[in-house]
């Protein structure tokens, strides 16, 4: 049977490489989410300045910037090691929250202003309980999680991919390679 790769090269670059396109589509489509986050607030920038809506124009900057401050900081915190706390992670935790919280509660307040009282009600308790889980899941259930470490060194290392060097290779797989 012949192999599904060209002659002389490692299968495992071919994985490599299938996991080099998806992160290349994945930065893609965030692109065109980007570029579609920051026409739109443009325009409406645009639209509540003709308007003379001051403090529409300052709630739609501050949203937009802090959904890239979120952002950054959530690609921080995911890259810290989940096992230690440390004052860097604390203060993305408290950050994280707060910007969230902040930009919820601002679009309920932007929002409340042309809608029913009922309508408004609705979007405020949206707002707390959406504050309250996001607060929940970054304070109280991570302190829990991490306070019980159950994972031993062996049970977090026979859920890791071996190696190539630490597999068994077969004595033919090892010959097209070395070729």
């Amino acid at each position: 049977m012949l192999p599904n790769h060209f002659h002389g090269e490692n299968p495992t670059s071919l994985a490599r490489n299938s996991c080099n396109i998806c992160s290349e589509s994945l930065r893609y489509t965030q692109s065109i989410a980007y570029f579609y986050l920051t026409f739109n607030s443009i325009r409406t920038i645009w639209r509540a300045y003709m308007h003379n809506d001051i403090p529409m124009v300052a709630f739609i900057v501050f949203a937009y910037f802090g959904y890239f401050i979120v952002d950054h900081c959530l690609t921080v915190f995911n890259r810290l090691p989940s096992d230690e706390e440390s004052p860097k992670k604390e203060l993305l935790r408290v950050t994280i929250w707060s910007l969230t919280s902040a930009i919820m509660f601002g679009f309920a307040y932007q929002f409340s202003t042309f809608m029913g009282p009922t309508v408004a009600v609705l979007m405020y308790g949206i707002a707390i309980v959406s504050s309250a889980v996001l607060f929940y899941a970054h304070f109280i259930y991570d302190a829990h999680r991490g306070s019980k470490a159950f994972c031993s060194v062996k049970s977090s290392k026979a859920l890791q991919f071996p190696s190539p060097a630490d597999r068994d290779i077969d004595p033919d797989i090892k010959t097209l390679e070395q070729v």
